[in-house]
């Protein structure tokens, strides 16, 4: 065997030409706009001109960009923290040997498997002020109907609720496969000492597990911020901007003609997650060596 042709090496060009042809230079390209005048009244070449840092500046005192900013770090944030909790929480339910735990888990993972669309229309109709499912309950029992999308805290909520529902399961399926994975030799060496169900599972699987829970922090606050189809779904960033995030911002300014401004958002949001990303690295690295 000849051990000078390590073929792992060309194998990886190929998808590293695809991925900057069809991803980086496009992107790259893009962002360019938001130096821009674009608009749709410039759409065409030869309209277009250089106008420097014009445009984010714009769009970092527009009134609209700190409600999106705060309902984005408000979407983020509740789905991280209620997402991996709960995952968490129904993944050591489920670990146990329990009857029905494959139908449970099976039922728990479900709303993962739905498209966000589907989620956004079945969570619009049970929030609906008329004939809404909640507000018929509520009408039952002698209550007032409450608008749940019709203002911007309980419409927050309405919007993290149904995003928390859709990705509980998912984040409890990798939870789960991190418990699978602890060997039994650790807790039963644990049992043996006299240590409790939490003591066991505080001090023993918890750190084990550490890796798989930042996994799931991660993608639940990456995934947070980039809310966006599920929002547009249900509220479409209204009323008046006030359940906005940054993608359904983006969308706004793009449909109403101020292309520049649009790329100007993504350009300023892009910058957001990176810096995110960044920091949370950091922080992880730290918390895995605390606990």
């Amino acid at each position: 065997m000849n051990r000078d042709r390590v073929y792992p090496k060309y194998m990886v060009w190929a998808p590293l030409i695809i991925f900057a042809v069809f991803f980086v230079i496009p992107s790259t390209i893009g962002y360019l706009y938001a130096f821009t005048n674009w608009s749709s009244t410039r759409s065409r070449f030869s309209d277009i001109s250089f106008v420097g840092l014009t445009n984010i500046l714009e769009m970092l005192y527009n009134r609209r960009v700190p409600i999106a900013l705060g309902n984005t770090f408000i979407y983020a944030i509740a789905k991280t923290g209620a997402v991996t909790v709960i995952g968490l929480m129904l993944a050591y339910i489920l670990n146990r040997d329990i009857r029905s735990k494959n139908l449970l888990r099976a039922i728990y993972f479900l709303p993962a498997v739905l498209s966000t669309l589907v989620v956004g229309l079945i969570f619009k109709a049970v929030f609906q002020t008329r004939g809404g499912t909640v507000n018929s309950i509520l009408l039952a029992l002698g209550y007032k109907p409450v608008q749940w999308l019709g203002s911007r805290w309980i419409g927050v909520f309405s919007i993290c609720f149904a995003e928390i529902w859709r990705n509980v399961g998912y984040a409890m399926v990798i939870s789960l496969a991190g418990m699978q994975s602890v060997s039994h030799d650790y807790l039963e060496a644990a049992a043996i000492d006299g240590a409790g169900a939490w003591q066991v599972y505080k001090n023993v699987t918890l750190p084990l597990i550490m890796p798989t829970v930042n996994v799931n922090i991660l993608f639940s606050l990456i995934y947070g911020l980039k809310m966006f189809d599920l929002i547009y779904v249900m509220t479409g960033g209204g009323p008046g901007g006030t359940t906005e995030s940054f993608g359904t911002l983006m969308m706004n300014e793009m449909g109403s003609g101020r292309y520049a401004n649009s790329v100007a958002v993504n350009l300023i949001f892009t910058v957001l997650l990176v810096v995110v990303a960044i920091l949370y690295k950091k922080l992880s690295k730290r918390w895995e060596n605390i606990v």
